[in-house]
């Protein structure tokens, strides 16, 4: 006895309801989360570095930028953080500064000027987003998604978030500071928490600029770097893995 074979048009129907449920479940299915910005930004940095080292003379600006600091004497730090305030408040990046001061100033001075730089520029820019361009800013980011969020997680959680927010790049930190001076948070309390995340980061990028230098010109390693870079980049693990957790329960 043969088989009734079906036809073209009752395969075409089968066929066609698989992938129809197909094309529909892909509808509904939620696209893959995106790579997190915080890794794209450590390897845009890491890419850019390499390139820089490979196609432009370094040690040539290393040692004009020495000879700059050098010639202003005492103000180079003065100097130095007011070009990296007026930098980074138009939304020029700041590792860069950050990996060159201790080649004008040393490993351990740099960490001071660094620390003073980057409060003096995020309490500046929250400033001029509470007080001076207040509506123009409000115009930009209220009323989206990501600023409520931001605003509902500081009610509850300013503690962890704002220190959180300084050590992953999840945003430019120019757009992170106006976006907190837009927020009801105090702006002692922004400061402090703000801190609390700067000092460790920028430990560990002074000191870790610091080591490479010295290793790949001396062939030593500083071991008092090492342990300062070390209980700095813990901290920082410690720092990530609470905010981690709170925005998992927010």
């Amino acid at each position: 006895m043969r088989s009734a074979t079906p036809g073209p048009e009752a395969r075409g129907s089968r066929a066609g309801i698989p992938r129809a449920a197909a094309r529909s479940t892909a509808a509904r299915r939620p696209g893959r989360p995106s790579e997190p910005v915080a890794a794209r930004g450590r390897g845009a940095i890491l890419l850019a570095l390499i390139v820089v080292g490979h196609t432009v003379d370094v040690t040539r600006y290393l040692e004009a930028a020495r000879s700059w600091a050098g010639s202003l004497g005492v103000l180079a730090p003065v100097a130095f953080v007011a070009v990296y305030v007026a930098a980074t408040l138009i939304g020029v990046p700041g590792v860069p500064f950050t990996l060159l001061s201790p080649f004008l100033f040393g490993a351990w001075p740099a960490v001071v000027v660094m620390i003073v730089a980057s409060g003096l520029s995020a309490a500046a820019a929250f400033l001029i987003a509470r007080y001076l361009a207040r509506d123009a800013f409000v115009a930009r980011l209220t009323g989206t998604a990501s600023f409520a969020r931001l605003s509902a997680l500081l009610e509850a959680h300013d503690w962890v978030v704002i220190p959180l927010l300084r050590i992953l790049p999840l945003a430019p930190f120019a757009v992170v500071n106006y976006g907190f001076g837009l927020t009801t948070i105090a702006f002692g309390r922004y400061l402090t928490w703000s801190l609390v995340g700067m000092i460790p980061m920028n430990v560990v990028l002074v000191l870790g600029a610091d080591l490479f230098y010295t290793a790949a010109t001396r062939g030593t390693v500083p071991w008092p770097l090492v342990a300062g870079a070390t209980a700095a980049a813990l901290l920082l693990a410690g720092l990530a893995a609470a905010g981690r957790r709170t925005f998992a329960r927010s």
